[in-house]
């Protein structure tokens, strides 16, 4: 639990030190800041008062509900992490702790404002063909996105082989 939580702090710093580099060479007349990858990858600087696809914008106690409610969950499946026998699971639940305390920490100092930064044109290109609008994301939300992909690949291929095996 140990190494889960330190690897926890420094998936947080990295979040928030990202946050802050956008913070300082953010472009007052334009949200974008820098391409460093041509038409895959963009840095940007915006202000995001809601979820992801602007879903629930501007709802700071719903977000702070779901903040507590989150990390209590987390926190109970974090107690029952482990590399040795749950390495999937514990690498899942590690992300969902960094990415929602990541995005609190904005909410809660940036005044119910998340920073994000990262823009992928060639992901947006694709999304755009089935309805979904083009969307700036930041490392917070990698992490919970790659926690979710993880916990369901746990849930249908790890957890039953770990039942098995304990019967």
């Amino acid at each position: 639990m140990l190494i889960g939580s330190i690897i926890i702090v420094i998936l947080i710093v990295l979040d928030q030190v990202i946050k802050i580099l956008s913070v300082y060479f953010k472009n007052p007349s334009n949200s974008l800041i820098k391409v460093l990858i041509p038409e895959v990858l963009e840095f940007h600087y915006i202000e995001n008062t809601g979820a992801s696809f602007g879903m629930l914008k501007d709802q700071h106690l719903i977000f702070g509900l779901i903040t507590v409610l989150a990390l209590v969950i987390f926190g109970y499946l974090f107690v029952s992490i482990n590399f040795k026998t749950k390495k999937v699971y514990t690498i899942s639940v590690i992300l969902f702790i960094a990415g929602t305390y990541g995005n609190a920490i904005d909410r809660v100092f940036r005044n119910g404002v998340v920073i994000d930064m990262f823009n992928m044109p060639v992901l947006n290109n694709i999304l755009s063909l089935i309805g979904i609008s083009p969307f700036i994301f930041n490392l917070a939300d990698v992490f919970l996105n790659f926690g979710i992909i993880l916990f369901i690949i746990d849930m249908l291929f790890f957890e039953r082989k770990r039942i098995d095996s304990n019967e």
